[in-house]
């Protein structure tokens, strides 16, 4: 691209009469080359920012699922904030169902052995999935990044 000789801005070939930029009349006038080094013409970026991601173990994450997968403690250290509330909230919203579900039977069922009873169940499903994680290739982090 030429350059204005006034103002020294890329300015177009059909530019020959007035700079767009700082108002010069012919701003072509004795410039021979219509082209420019690209390298002059190319705004840079001084420094490159490079996003590094926190590198995440699957070895952690499957024992944050086996101990604390109640609490969906393996998918916010993923960085999937949302998925671990919601698997909190279904947790918890199991944990009440079936306490309530055992309590009230007429069995006879006391208050410990019923709570028991609840939370001990889901702890071993979140376990068995725990379990399945440390033998899981592709698992992903929130930026995309695989588990190592």
């Amino acid at each position: 691209m030429p350059k204005c000789k006034f103002c020294g801005e890329n300015i177009t070939k059909f530019d020959k009469e007035i700079c767009p930029f700082c108002g010069g009349k012919k701003p072509l006038e004795g410039n021979d080359t219509f082209t420019s080094d690209i390298t002059q013409t190319i705004n840079t970026v001084d420094k490159v920012k490079v996003n590094k991601f926190k590198e995440r173990k699957k070895l952690v994450n499957a024992l944050l699922c086996m101990f604390l997968g109640i609490f969906g403690a393996d998918s916010i250290y993923l960085g999937k904030i949302k998925l671990g509330i919601s698997r909190l909230l279904v947790s918890a919203i199991y944990i009440s169902a079936l306490f309530c579900l055992l309590y009230f039977m007429p069995t006879g069922l006391n208050l410990g052995f019923c709570l028991l009873i609840s939370i001990g169940s889901i702890f071993l499903v979140y376990f068995a999935i725990g379990i399945s994680y440390l033998f899981v290739d592709g698992k992903k982090d929130v930026n995309g990044v695989y588990l190592r």
